[in-house]
């Protein structure tokens, strides 16, 4: 189980010490920090909150869920309470948590919150014990760490960065391991159960469209600036500098047919890239909200002049 917490390490600024774990893994050379603000820091958010959250944003009820779980466990802001959490860490396990624990949803602490947790079930001497550990175990990689690496993961493909795209497919290949080893629920994680789809502008309005698309959970579908500078470039469209929401506003104002047909596509690509990874019903959720997503913009293109209004929304 330490390899999560290797893998989880990988994601953050790099650091002198993760070219030795990047070695030991069989990784490619660890890239500059510059490489890392453009892959990650300013596009692949390494946050739970962001795929699972109703607003696409850090923090909110996703964050609040993963809290939850952490004060269950009796961890609360980087420190361990007392025996009162139906699995409470010990004393001893709180000097082994990760440094990084006061991020709740960062993937880098949510990997080592799972290595932890393995780690104290491993040790319980108390079977009761042992058994709340498990159920714990399975409850943190199905409700907050599968649930969202399924999309997260695969934006990494052709990212441009050789070293983050092994890491994305180590870190998917070691958690794929894991789940066979595991039952899980009948049942979708929170997040994805309880999640709405994207707003149609017909019947809600042209800003309540352009800011759900922009939500993981929501469109079923990650958009990067890359893919606005991608799909400004396709469509002929002048790319205005500045948040990825005014960006696609103003690609609506400008062509609202072809932004809407290049939307589409993406959506469906898109439902395809995911639909083979991570546990099957998760994966089967995300591919079938990305075609949702993509049915809908598909027939939101005969009446393109609907959604144009959305590009004024800033």
């Amino acid at each position: 189980m330490e390899l999560f917490r290797a893998l989880g390490s990988l994601i953050e600024v790099p650091a002198p010490e993760h070219r030795r774990i990047a070695e030991a893994l069989g990784l490619p050379p660890v890239p500059d920090p510059s490489v890392h603000g453009a892959v990650v820091a300013f596009q692949r958010y390494p946050y739970a909150s962001v795929y699972l959250g109703a607003e696409g944003m850090m923090g909110g009820e996703a964050r609040d869920r993963i809290a939850g779980f952490r004060r269950a466990l009796g961890i609360e802001d980087g420190a361990v309470e007392g025996g009162s959490g139906r699995a409470a860490a010990t004393g001893e396990e709180a000097a082994s948590l990760p440094a990084e624990a006061a991020e709740t949803d960062h993937l880098a602490s949510l990997l080592g919150l799972l290595a932890e947790v393995d780690h104290w079930q491993r040790d319980a001497s108390d079977p009761a014990r042992a058994a709340l550990l498990a159920e714990a175990r399975v409850t943190l990689l199905w409700e907050h760490i599968v649930s969202w690496t399924v999309p997260y993961l695969a934006s990494f493909e052709a990212c441009g960065a050789p070293f983050y795209e092994a890491w994305a497919v180590l870190l998917g290949e070691t958690l794929a391991q894991l789940a066979a080893e595991m039952a899980f629920p009948g049942y979708l994680p929170a997040a994805l159960r309880t999640a709405s789809a994207i707003a149609d502008p017909r019947e809600e309005g042209g800003a309540a469209f352009l800011a759900s698309l922009l939500v993981p959970v929501r469109s079923g579908v990650i958009v990067l600036r890359d893919d606005l500078v991608r799909l400004g470039g396709e469509a002929g469209l002048a790319c205005r500098a500045g948040e990825r929401r005014y960006v696609l506003g103003s690609f609506l104002a400008q062509d609202p047919g072809g932004t809407l047909r290049w939307l589409a596509d993406h959506a469906r690509e898109w439902g395809a890239r995911v639909a083979g990874r991570g546990p099957a019903p998760i994966a089967r959720w995300w591919a079938g909200r990305a075609g949702e997503s993509a049915a809908l913009l598909w027939r939101l293109t005969d009446g393109a002049d609907t959604v144009a209004g959305a590009g004024r929304v800033q």
